[in-house]
């Protein structure tokens, strides 16, 4: 389970979130319903993966959601049933030890499009680089850079290590930072 204090920081930041798209005209924010405990154990078990703490709590507590403006989605979640269903092609590995890419992309779970006009460039969880804590690290893949593998936590660069809790939180304000003023 996350811890309580993450929790209640993406509690504010999800309520930050409805308190905007509540004053936004034409903008609509939707959860799906929260998942079980059962849902979330058969998800673990459908990809082999013990899923992030705190991404297990986000869904178990709010489900997933997505902010439409005018019908078009502009930030959202992929839905946990279909964490690879829309993984970009691992032949769009460029660069460094392809294999090594292509078989990290292939293991990737991706969660959350990086922007509603590009289909192809998602956030997702490396399950190479787990904390102490059973968090996963965020990374961007983005469909045209080189998908980069994440220094895993116990080396030098364990200070880049982006959790769930933080990833979501920090979208979350982004998105509202971004469309304050539209």
């Amino acid at each position: 389970m996350a811890n309580n204090a993450g929790s209640q920081v993406v509690a504010e930041a999800v309520q930050r979130l409805k308190n905007f798209v509540e004053e936004k005209e034409d903008m609509e924010l939707e959860f799906t319903a929260p998942l079980s405990e059962k849902q979330v154990t058969t998800l673990e078990a459908k990809y082999s993966l013990q899923l992030p703490p705190s991404y297990v709590d986000f869904l178990r507590t709010h489900g997933t959601f997505k902010v439409l403006y005018g019908g078009a989605e502009l930030i959202g979640m992929e839905d946990p049933q279909h964490l690879h269903a829309a993984a970009p092609d691992p032949s769009d590995a460029q660069g460094g030890d392809e294999p090594e890419v292509e078989e990290a992309i292939h293991e990737a779970l991706f969660f959350q499009r990086i922007d509603d006009d590009a289909v192809e460039n998602f956030w997702c969880f490396n399950p190479r680089d787990r904390n102490a804590q059973g968090e996963l690290g965020v990374v961007a893949y983005q469909h045209d850079e080189t998908f980069g593998l994440p220094t895993p936590e116990g080396s030098q660069k364990a200070q880049d290590f982006r959790d769930f809790s933080t990833h979501i939180v920090s979208i979350i304000d982004e998105f509202i930072e971004t469309y304050a003023e539209a």
